[in-house]
C-alpha cells in the first residue's frame, strides 16, 4: 500500500493524501476523514515517520490520537508533547479516524518503526482486543479503561465514564426532564460512546423512564459540525423533547448553535448538558453545564505510567481520575412547570 494507492481508493490527489498524513491544516474535515478511513483500513505507515524514528535511535514514543476533531484529546496531546520535550525522548503523532482500528495500526507501527512505547488518546481496547493482545511493548490508554485486556504491557488512566454519564443524566432528570434526547458517538465502533450510553441508560432505568433509541439517539462525530447536524435531526424526530444529553462539549456547542439558528432558546426551550469540561464551555453563551474531566492530570499520569513501564519494566497500572459536574447556564429546572 502506497500513497498513490490510497489516493486512488479515495478518489483524490496524491498531494491531498500527503497533506492529510502530514497533518496539514488546508484539508476539509470530510476529506481528512475519508483519507484516514482508508489509512486505518490498511494500517498504512508513512515512510517518512519510519525514517525519522530510525534516525532517533529508538528513543521515540508514538502517540495515536483517535478522532480528527476531538478538542479534549488534542488538549491532552499538547500537555504530553510539552512534557516529552523536556525528556530524552521524541514524540511521533499519528491521527486516526474515529472509526479506525487503532490496534491494527499500532501493530504495524511496532513492526516497522520499533518505538519504545505508545500512547493511545482515545480508542476501543475491548473492541479490538485480539489485536491489542499482540502488542509487546509498553503502552498506555488515556481516557479509556483497558484493565479487561489483561495484557501486562497495556496500562490505562481514565475518568469513570460510566459513572460520570449516569451522574450527568441524573442531573437532568432531577431538574424535571423526562423527554431526553441523546447525541453520541457510533456505538458500533466507539467503545467510550457505548460506555457513556450505558451510563445514561442506567440513570433512565433508575428513574423508571423509557428511552426510544430509534427516535431519540442520533449518532455524531465528536465535533462541532457533527453536533450541529445531529441536533437538527434530533429535533425533527423528537420535537417535544426538553433536554439533550451529549457525549462531548464539542457536540453540545455545535448543537446549541444549530438550535439557536432554528429559534430554540437554551435553556428556556431546550436544556443541554455536555461532557469533558473544555475551557471554551465556560465562555460559551450560555455557559455550558458539563462533566469536567481533569485532562492535565490524565495526560501527566498517563505519560508517567508509560515512562515507568519503559524504564523500570513495571506491570500494567490502571487508574481512575475523579470528575466533577460544572453547573453552568444550559440546563433549566422544569420541575415547577
Amino acid at each position: 500500500m502506497t500513497i498513490k494507492d490510497i489516493a486512488k481508493e479515495c478518489n483524490c490527489g496524491i498531494g491531498t493524501v500527503s497533506r492529510v498524513l502530514n497533518n496539514h491544516p488546508s484539508v476539509s474535515e470530510e476529506t481528512r476523514e475519508k483519507v484516514l478511513s482508508i489509512v486505518n483500513k490498511y494500517g498504512f505507515v508513512l515512510n517518512k515517520n519510519a525514517k525519522e524514528l530510525k534516525m532517533h535511535d529508538n528513543k521515540t514514543i508514538v502517540i495515536f490520537v483517535k478522532g480528527t476533531s476531538n478538542v479534549l484529546l488534542n488538549s491532552m496531546l499538547e500537555v504530553i508533547q510539552k512534557k516529552i520535550e523536556t525528556l530524552p525522548y521524541n514524540a511521533s503523532v499519528i491521527n486516526l479516524d474515529e472509526d479506525g482500528n487503532e490496534a491494527l495500526y499500532a501493530n504495524n507501527v511496532c513492526y516497522e518503526l520499533k518505538p519504545m512505547g505508545m500512547i493511545f488518546l482515545g480508542g476501543s481496547p475491548d473492541r479490538y482486543k485480539e489485536d491489542f493482545l499482540k502488542i509487546k511493548i509498553p503502552c498506555v490508554f488515556i481516557s479509556n479503561q483497558a484493565e479487561s485486556l489483561e495484557n501486562k504491557n497495556l496500562s490505562s488512566v481514565s475518568t469513570d465514564n460510566l459513572l460520570a454519564s449516569e451522574f450527568s443524566a441524573d442531573y437532568l432528570i432531577n431538574k424535571g426532564h423526562k423527554k431526553i434526547g441523546v447525541i453520541g458517538g457510533n456505538l458500533e465502533t466507539s467503545e467510550i460512546s457505548k460506555i457513556r450510553y450505558q451510563g445514561f441508560l442506567n440513570s433512565m432505568n433508575k428513574a423508571h423512564l423509557q428511552f426510544d433509541f430509534d427516535k431519540a439517539y442520533i449518532t455524531s462525530k465528536y465535533s462541532y459540525s457533527g453536533g450541529a447536524k445531529a441536533a437538527k435531526k434530533l429535533i425533527e424526530q423528537y420535537p417535544d423533547l426538553t433536554a439533550i444529553f451529549t457525549m462531548s462539549d464539542t457536540m453540545a456547542i455545535g448543537a446549541c448553535r444549530q438550535l439557536k439558528d432554528m429559534n430554540y432558546d437554551i435553556p428556556e426551550k431546550i436544556s443541554i448538558i455536555g461532557f469533558d469540561g473544555l475551557s471554551l464551555a465556560n465562555f460559551f453563551c450560555p455557559r455550558l453545564t458539563t462533566i469536567k474531566q481533569q485532562e492535565v492530570i490524565l495526560a501527566e499520569e498517563g505519560l508517567q505510567i508509560l515512562l515507568d513501564s519503559i524504564l523500570q519494566n513495571t506491570e500494567a497500572v490502571h487508574k481512575i481520575i475523579p470528575f466533577r459536574l460544572i453547573t453552568g447556564e444550559s440546563v433549566k429546572d422544569i420541575r415547577a412547570i
